[in-house]
């Protein structure tokens, strides 16, 4: 059965307080049920992918989901680092900077891949 959307009902359903920070509204939504796709879910999107490279994607996607609905994404040493420097207004900010990217590298490839593979999650 196919959902309709309809802009009045939803826009009356919706807080203000989940639009702050939407991004981690929606990655709440989304987590628990990438969790429970990756548990029912006995295919792969295509015939060249192994079960066990299908769930190291699902694996890399629910870990990006989790650092941002839990607001942890940012909690590695590096950002940490390069953040601290930044208010002490350190001047060679550059290496902290890389760094601080790279920490987020794992995030960024969940989300990447969940954008690459969001028509692939049905069975």
């Amino acid at each position: 059965m196919k959902k309709k959307y309809n802009p009045q009902a939803i826009a009356q359903k919706i807080s203000v307080e989940e639009l702050y920070d939407l991004d981690i509204t929606i990655a709440c939504f989304i987590l628990p049920r990438l969790i429970a796709f990756k548990q029912h879910c006995d295919r792969t999107p295509n015939f060249n992918m192994s079960h066990e490279e299908w769930n190291d994607i699902l694996d890399k996607m629910i870990y990006a989901f989790d650092r941002i609905a839990s607001q942890t994404e940012e909690d590695t040493p590096e950002y940490k680092a390069y953040i601290k420097a930044i208010w002490n207004n350190e001047e060679d900010l550059a290496h902290l900077k890389h760094d601080a990217k790279a920490s987020l590298k794992p995030i960024s490839e969940g989300l990447s891949l969940y954008h690459k593979y969001y028509r692939s999650l049905w069975w």
